[in-house]
């Protein structure tokens, strides 16, 4: 599968001139410098803490657009946007994940998830980068973690980068999609 996002036209990364650049994920994951297998996430922050997403399912990054309310839905349920013209739902992660709602800002953004045929955008604070870990820096989440009350099984995994730890997201059980 080759999905990626193509910044010039939609978010600008942090840094990033977005002048023609773009971001595409391969189907062979090697660093070509070292010939280790490596794993590709989005890494995105929510209410200060670094979350990850495999960036297979990354459709797109958007910039904050209006969002049409749906009635009676859920609180972390946003509502809807038209992409394309196609009808995506959209939740505010941060409501989702169980953290206070927060204003949006100019770093806010949408990232547009896809599986299957299902597409889901999913609002977070801030895009940072695609991490490329190796298996070394990825584990899979502790049991009291992963499927404990407090998380409610949505973290999958746990990487680090450098320094830094980032909280790999089960998206089938934060975006409520069946496993096929």
């Amino acid at each position: 599968m080759n999905i990626g996002f193509h910044q010039s036209d939609k978010y600008k990364a942090p840094g990033d001139s977005g002048v023609g650049s773009a971001y595409t994920s391969t189907d062979e994951h090697i660093d070509t410098e070292t010939d280790e297998k490596v794993e590709e996430y989005l890494i995105f922050t929510v209410n200060s803490i670094s979350f990850g997403v495999d960036i297979s399912i990354v459709q797109e990054i958007i910039k904050m657009q209006k969002i049409y309310p749906i009635p009676n839905s859920l609180p972390h349920c946003k509502g809807i946007i038209n992409l394309r013209g196609t009808i995506v739902p959209v939740i505010d992660t941060r409501i989702k994940l169980g953290y206070e709602p927060a204003p949006y800002d100019e770093n806010t953004c949408i990232v547009i998830i896809k599986i299957d045929t299902d597409r889901v955008g999913m609002i977070v604070d801030r895009v940072n980068e695609v991490a490329r870990l190796t298996p070394d820096e990825i584990a899979n989440a502790p049991g009291t973690l992963g499927r404990g009350v407090k998380s409610g099984g949505m973290i999958e995994k746990l990487a680090r980068g450098g320094e830094k730890v980032h909280q790999i997201l089960d998206v089938y059980t934060v975006l409520s999609i069946p496993r096929a």
